[in-house]
């Protein structure tokens, strides 16, 4: 969307290439910061700031205290600091003004959200059910026990090419955020589930297409994250999972299992692609609460 005024606009898109090549950011972060700046744009704009370098800090306090009365979760809040902080630091490097006035932008202290899981017993529920034999439904099994037993981002999923599977490691290459490159291992279902997509299913989906990723829908046309949302919806409903049923639950649920069945943090921040081990320290609280209602049960005093 294109702010009005050039100056704007300039510095809006200077500021996203920049971020985009030099900071390495993801494809979802760049489409989060432009959002977010052009919503403050839009305000300044309205404001009569005529470039940013009218800007001060007092109106950036006043902004977000705009966007705090307006219901903004403390999470997003933090998202529009960070995306102005990238902004200004920018352009007071490039000398387009002579002082960043985001510098002193305190980020607000964001509550820990425990993820939401299924059981074991549900994601068994979830790979048993019954799927047509055609290209689809092999391609969906596939899916699915790729989303689990690699513990894949949909982004991840659906960038995967032909030549990211390594058949005879048995290995998966993803690239993550910010392109970020991690080899998984995958285990006996995902493979089998994998080779007979590319067996049965692939060939009849690419037709006479040449594409070199490796999902596709009919036609030969690379599959798209919300086709991915979709089907995993479609199969929660036939096995009867009433929550919805979304790709990073089932990356939530990998990760868990795993610390469940007695993986260790560094191993599990190298499954999941997670630059920082504080990331990963979150499902350490899912398996608190576990820990803690097995002690609530069983302790003699526990209730």
């Amino acid at each position: 969307m294109k702010i009005r005024g050039d100056t704007w606009s300039g510095a809006l898109e200077s500021t996203l290439r920049f971020l985009a090549t030099e900071k390495d950011h993801s494809v979802n972060t760049q489409m989060t910061n432009r959002l977010l700046l052009e919503a403050f744009a839009r305000w300044a704009v309205a404001k009569n700031l005529v470039s940013p370098a009218s800007v001060t800090s007092e109106h950036l306090y006043e902004y977000l205290e705009k966007e705090k009365e307006r219901g903004l979760a403390p999470s997003s809040l933090k998202a529009s600091i960070v995306a102005l902080r990238h902004f200004f630091s920018y352009l007071r490097q490039e000398g387009l003004i002579s002082v960043d006035v985001s510098q002193d932008l305190e980020l607000p202290k964001v509550g820990l959200r425990i993820p939401r899981i299924l059981s074991e017993k549900d994601v068994l529920q979830l790979l048993s059910i019954d799927l047509p034999e055609t290209e689809e439904g092999v391609r969906n099994r596939a899916i699915v026990e790729m989303l689990y037993g690699a513990g894949l981002r949909a982004s991840e999923l659906v960038d995967l090419r032909l030549t990211s599977f390594l058949p005879e490691e048995q290995l998966l290459r993803v690239f993550g955020k910010g392109r970020k490159e991690r080899v998984v291992p995958l285990g006996c279902a995902a493979i089998h589930a994998l080779e007979e997509y590319l067996r049965s299913g692939r060939p009849r989906l690419v037709g006479t297409r040449r594409c070199d990723f490796l999902f596709l829908k009919r036609g030969g046309r690379p599959l798209s994250r919300f086709s991915v949302n979709q089907l995993l919806l479609q199969m929660a409903r036939k096995a009867g999972l009433r929550h919805g049923i979304h790709p990073h639950l089932l990356r939530h649920s990998f990760a868990t299992h795993l610390l469940h069945r007695g993986a260790d943090l560094r191993s599990l921040q190298l499954l999941l692609g997670h630059a920082d081990l504080a990331t990963t320290q979150i499902y350490t609280h899912v398996e608190i609460d576990r820990l803690r209602e097995v002690h609530r049960r069983f302790h003699p005093r526990g209730k």
